[in-house]
């Protein structure tokens, strides 16, 4: 958990999203094979310590891999009691908004 969360902080100060392929490939060893239930359950730990008012660095999976977003973004959400929006585009615009977000306030972390 403690390699993912830093894999996405290092994404989000290169101000880029990422995919779990690319994390997969950059932790090697670090990164276990995981389905897709235990993907969103390393996600939810890796956001629970994310302040409630900054956007979750799982953002960056999400901007990064759209089939992530619409498939597991909403339960990471909904695992972290935030709102979660049902239509697939209103997800799509919390989901760039919020990277774009993560974006701009680790730039210079």
């Amino acid at each position: 958990m403690a390699a993912v969360r830093g894999a996405l902080k290092k994404a989000a100060r290169e101000r880029t999203t990422t995919s779990w392929n690319r994390l997969e490939h950059q932790l090697g060893s670090a990164l276990p094979s995981l389905t897709t239930n235990e993907r969103v359950q390393v996600l939810v730990q890796v956001d629970r310590s994310t302040a409630g008012n900054e956007p979750l660095l799982s953002s960056l999976l999400a901007a990064g891999d759209p089939h992530f977003a619409f498939q597991y973004y909403r339960h990471v959400l909904t695992a972290l009691d935030l709102d979660a929006p049902d239509d697939d585009e209103e997800l799509q615009d919390v989901v760039a908004a919020d990277a774009e977000q993560v974006l701009t306030d680790w730039r210079f972390r």
